[in-house]
């Protein structure tokens, strides 16, 4: 739920450009309130209901404040339109254009916007003045470096502006002289700001059997390139795989377990928001699904801490390394290959998938979203299945390229060193816990 403030200040008047920009989902949720009829179609004297229904609404949470009295605000106009957006769903965008006015020409100007409390997205607001009057100490731009919610910086979309509020003086002056960069704009780091990119574009392709089979490999590479990136466990994972002597069929299972687990988060999610679409926001339930993520995490590390510590205590070996001496005078080391490593049990196998497959991914879901709309639902579930297919086949990759490097760094550092890898693999699992839950925590509160 994007949101930009123009605030424009000329002599005797105050003119406030206010724009709200929704993303697939938030406008998915919000078609049900313009489609005043529910036939299905938005006609454009609907858009201008919802419009100018929606505009008194969005003028109540917002304060404009003069030398601390509040300034009375109106609504001008009220302008909403559709654009085209990922997987075929639309997006909305509304213009209020607020209108007030100033009797002095000197001042000092206070703005708060509190629309949307809690909502993930982008949050600008800039200040100018016309000829006439001129701004000091401005604590935003005189630009908007998202040309008013048109075209988002892609630099900056992974820590998104978190602006609700400016404040600056004015007095006599020949026009605009706020700061021209981003100043002391606050950022939400790691909020979604687009969902979707190429592999939702996927559910709009017209489809023969030559572009179904080539969208289905392309949505597998998208899921292990996506898979590569922030999240879905592959430390934890890693870390599990090195730590417990794991063979790369043990990798595979993980991978298949992790697979499965966003599938059915992507489903459930899905069918969830369907069902209660007007009053359930799933960037409200990220959050808790990353909690979720972090306390499982730190439940299995701190068990595995504990088991090998005491195992450590024991003096076993965790990777049964030994010598033979044949009845010659000479001994050579012969490391077993078929090390005896400890399977992967039920609970440790949840766990990691629940670690790497909860946490569904937003382009998986803005795809469910658009095959239902499209009523191509059986093209997305196989879409998202491959997606989910090549998350999981990255992920193993991941797992067995971390058990060659256990095989390498066990060959140099036998002995003490070695023996430390699987109480230090496990410690590593307790602190993606703690950071998972602190994230979640922070972005709850």
């Amino acid at each position: 739920m994007n949101r930009y403030s123009g605030i424009d200040l000329a002599p005797g008047s105050v003119r406030i450009t206010y724009v709200v920009d929704m993303a697939e989902i938030p406008t998915y949720q919000e078609t049900a309130n313009i489609d005043t009829n529910g036939d299905g179609t938005i006609t454009d004297a609907e858009r201008q209901a919802w419009a100018d229904r929606t505009a008194p609404t969005l003028l109540s949470s917002q304060q404009l404040l003069v030398d601390g009295s509040a300034l009375r605000l109106q609504v001008e106009t009220a302008t909403m339109t559709f654009r085209s957006g990922q997987a075929g769903l639309p997006i909305l965008r509304l213009v209020v254009e607020l209108r007030g006015s100033i009797a002095g020409r000197t001042g000092r100007v206070d703005y708060r916007d509190a629309n949307y409390p809690g909502r993930i997205g982008w949050k600008e607001i800039t200040a100018r003045a016309e000829p006439g009057l001129a701004l000091v100490g401005s604590s935003v731009p005189t630009m908007s470096v998202s040309d008013t919610l048109l075209a988002y910086p892609v630099n900056m979309l992974a820590s998104p502006l978190d602006v609700t509020s400016a404040t600056f003086s004015f007095g006599p002056g020949t026009g605009t002289a706020g700061s021209s960069a981003r100043g002391e704009a606050k950022t939400v780091s790691g909020a979604p700001i687009a969902s979707g990119g190429s592999f939702a574009g996927l559910v709009s392709w017209r489809l023969t059997p030559l572009i179904l089979v080539g969208s289905l490999v392309l949505a597998f590479g998208f899921g292990a390139v996506h898979a590569l990136g922030p999240g879905h466990g592959k430390t934890i994972t890693a870390a599990y795989l090195v730590g417990s002597g794991a063979r790369r069929a043990q990798a595979t299972v993980i991978g298949v377990a992790v697979s499965l687990m966003h599938t059915a988060s992507v489903l459930t999610l899905g069918l969830v928001f369907l069902v209660l679409a007007r009053s359930f926001p799933p960037e409200r339930v990220y959050p808790w699904l990353e909690v979720a993520t972090g306390l499982v995490a730190l439940g299995l590390g701190a068990y595995l801490v504990i088991v090998r510590v005491r195992a450590r205590q024991r003096g076993d070996d965790p990777w049964h390394g030994h010598t033979h001496a044949p009845s010659g005078d000479h001994e050579h080391p012969h490391d077993h290959d078929h090390d005896h490593a400890r399977p992967v049990t039920p609970r440790s196998l949840a766990a990691l998938a629940v670690a790497g497959g909860v946490l569904p991914s937003p382009t998986a879901f803005v795809v469910l979203l658009g095959a239902v709309r499209a009523h191509r639902i059986a093209y997305g579930l196989g879409l998202i299945l491959a997606f989910s297919v090549g998350l999981a086949t990255a992920l193993v990759l991941v797992g067995v390229f971390a058990i060659r490097a256990r095989s390498t760094v066990v060959e140099r550092f036998r002995g003490r060193w070695a023996s430390l890898i699987p109480v230090a693999s496990a410690a590593v699992i307790v602190g993606f816990g703690v950071f998972f839950v602190t994230r979640g925590t922070t972005r709850i509160l």
